[in-house]
């Protein structure tokens, strides 16, 4: 492909990217004020304070005292700096900055996206990214059936990488079964999906499974475990468009003391692990969660320690938590 003709399909996704932007700028004109808003100290549950031995430090999901919640993240890696905000209101995302790459990547990842991913009706995505990785402009629509336990989603949109414009569409089916054992409550997921890419003759097919279970067999204490695969056959023509094999595990036991009505107490401790088998990272924490009168939810410092494939790349994680009460 020329790169005269690349340019145009670029300019064309990010025309779409832009005019999704101004649009939702435009309805949330009267409503975006800086204040605090009631919710505010709860809106600090998916926040991160970062630090990482020989490599990153800062911040990340800060909420900002405004109506909608917009997060703020600044992080300072070894080359480069993660800076980006974002918002997601009634099920549409809007987000841009420089974006994670790795611990030791030359620079960080470019973007800007506008995506409405509803769990039903239509969908829409808006996605332009540097650091060559692709991006696409797509619209669909998803139902349910079966009393709600199935959902379909059929896509179609065109992405481009590199010098490859792939126009493409996709399928997906997803049902769930969820069953208690006695104190034991597990769920099952099976999602099938399929692309196809007709100007490359191409495609691939997914099979994810999702796995969980989790118990309370005493007062205070909560167990829980995952178990995440994806099968992949096939191919398609973008190098980072398609899913790749998958393979994680994860584990967290949790014990919380009860409410005390001091000013500072120990609300709750608890432990968590993770391996990606396909990448051969594992990672374990240790959280100690404070309860502060006077704040929403409970929160402390988070110690992890992340063990590399074959030795390599391992290092010390210390992070901020917080829980729900």
């Amino acid at each position: 492909m020329s790169p005269l003709r690349r340019s145009r399909v670029l300019n064309v996704i990010r025309t779409g990217l832009g005019l999704a932007a101004l649009g939702v700028s435009a309805a949330q004109a009267q409503t975006v004020r800086l204040h605090l808003p009631n919710n505010y100290m709860s809106r600090f549950g998916t926040s991160e304070i970062a630090y990482t031995t020989d490599t990153g430090y800062g911040v990340r999901y800060i909420p900002l005292p405004t109506d909608p919640d917009i997060r703020l993240s600044v992080v300072k890696q070894a080359n480069y700096w993660e800076i980006n905000a974002g918002s997601r209101v009634n099920d549409t995302t809007l987000a841009g900055g420089v974006y994670f790459n790795g611990y030791g990547a030359a620079a960080g990842i470019p973007r800007m996206e506008y995506t409405h991913n509803s769990d039903l009706g239509v969908q829409y995505s808006a996605l332009v990214q540097g650091g060559g990785l692709h991006s696409h402009l797509s619209g669909g629509y998803a139902a349910r059936f079966v009393g709600n336990r199935v959902r379909v989603l059929g896509t179609a949109g065109i992405a481009t990488q590199a010098d490859i414009v792939a126009p493409y569409t996709q399928a997906e089916v997803a049902g769930s079964v969820d069953r208690a054992f006695g104190v034991v409550n597990t769920v099952a997921v099976a999602t099938l999906r399929t692309s196809l890419f007709p100007a490359q003759v191409q495609a691939l097919g997914n099979v994810d499974l999702y796995v969980a279970a989790s118990s309370s067999p005493l007062p205070g204490l909560s167990l829980a475990a995952s178990h995440f695969e994806r099968f992949v056959v096939g191919s398609v023509p973008l190098p980072d468009f398609g899913m790749g094999r998958a393979e994680e595990s994860s584990a967290w036991a949790l014990y919380r003391w009860p409410t005390t009505g001091n000013l500072v107490s120990v609300g709750a401790v608890r432990g968590r692990a993770g391996r990606n088998w396909i990448s051969g990272y594992t990672t374990v924490w240790a959280d100690v969660l404070l309860d502060v009168r006077g704040l929403p939810n409970l929160m402390g410092p988070g110690v992890g320690y992340q063990f590399g494939p074959d030795g390599k790349d391992s290092r010390w994680l210390i992070n901020l938590v917080t829980l729900g009460r």
